[in-house]
């Protein structure tokens, strides 16, 4: 007999973590308007699921303010965030799935996965990312076999799963998580603003890899990909 999975939350209210973990990280805080618009309900729907968050210490939260998270709000909903994330890259990257397929099952599988297959997934595709190029050809046999395509000795590789700005390509956001650093380096990209649960945006990539010019809330900088390698994110 399997033990059943006990969720502290539904998957309505794992989507409302979700809008406005990204809305705060875009613009500091998130507004009841906007987290109706997103998520297409009611202005009455939202703030009855802030209540209860709320109530959870996952938000903060009061009539006519702006809602921010909680650390545990945060916690959870980076959770959130990485289930759909290693599902959509997974459904892509290794079978194959359209992008448009891929998000939608996604969107319907990540609030009923348990958190060990997702754990295992993403190992997977770690495991995968740090193959040598010769190696992950068969991911791409895979998926032009089970497409109906026929295969060719292209083994041009793939890049499962994102981790740091400097793994994003051109276009990606991701959620800080986190500073990898300590010291000058810490204190450098903190005066810059980026810091734990901020937005951040990779615009453009020189030919060498460095510098990476992202965007974070309006405003535009520079980072060396050593630096880039220092900050993890979640993305989008």
């Amino acid at each position: 007999m399997t033990a059943r999975c006990v969720k502290s939350l539904s998957g309505s209210l794992e989507d409302y973590l979700e809008v406005i973990l990204w809305s705060a990280a875009a613009n500091g805080a998130a507004r009841v308007r906007d987290i109706a618009a997103q998520l297409q309900v009611q202005a009455s729907s939202v703030t009855g699921a802030l209540q209860v968050l709320a109530e959870k210490r996952f938000v903060r939260y009061k009539p006519y303010e702006a809602v921010t998270l909680t650390p545990e709000g945060f916690d959870e909903a980076t959770r959130v965030v990485q289930r759909h994330h290693v599902l959509r890259e997974f459904f892509m990257e290794v079978l194959g799935v359209d992008a448009e397929a891929a998000e939608e099952g996604a969107c319907r599988l990540e609030h009923d996965i348990s958190s060990d297959i997702v754990r295992r997934l993403g190992k997977f595709m770690a495991y995968v990312k740090a193959l040598p190029e010769s190696d992950r050809g068969v991911l791409k046999r895979f998926a032009d076999w089970s497409a109906g395509r026929s295969t060719t000795a292209d083994s041009s590789g793939m890049l499962i799963g994102r981790s740091t700005v400097a793994d994003m390509k051109p276009g990606r956001e991701g959620v800080i998580v986190r500073i990898d650093s300590h010291g000058g380096l810490c204190r450098r990209l903190a005066d810059m603003g980026l810091g734990r649960g901020v937005l951040v945006e990779v615009e453009t990539i020189a030919p060498m890899g460095d510098p990476i010019r992202i965007r974070i809330r309006g405003y535009r900088l520079a980072l060396r990909k050593s630096e880039a390698r220092s900050i993890v994110v979640i993305e989008r």
